[in-house]
């Protein structure tokens, strides 16, 4: 099943179907991290939006190294024809780490244009 596309600068940018708080859906286009080893990181605003429960926090170490405490939220998440509830981080921008993926064989076709493909293991 394709979810997503590469750009021309090199990012794969994957669809995502996020639950709000009155059981509708958001599609949420985030980048795929896989230096992320959380699930699904969305902005302040994106969070608000969709209504999520805030859950507690944990220590986000950002890619320059330092450390920070995010709020997280929990959220259902739609991906890969599956239905499961996921940890959100706050974040600056929508990413997708390696927890909403596990379990998928993720293939990107390395091009402009070229696809990203999501099947279970």
């Amino acid at each position: 099943m394709t979810i997503g596309h590469v750009t021309a600068d090199g990012h794969a940018r994957i669809q995502v179907v996020v639950e709000d708080s009155n059981e509708g859906t958001r599609d949420v286009e985030a980048l795929l991290d896989t230096g992320f080893k959380g699930a699904l990181a969305l902005p302040a605003k994106r969070i608000a939006e969709l209504g999520l429960k805030r859950r507690g926090q944990v220590t986000a170490v950002l890619a320059s190294g330092e450390e920070r405490n995010v709020p997280t939220y929990r959220a259902t998440v739609r991906e890969g024809g599956t239905r499961h509830s996921a940890v959100v981080a706050e974040a600056g921008e929508p990413l997708v780490g390696m927890r909403l993926l596990w379990g998928f064989n993720v293939r990107l076709q390395c091009v402009d244009g070229g696809q990203v493909d999501l099947e279970r293991l």
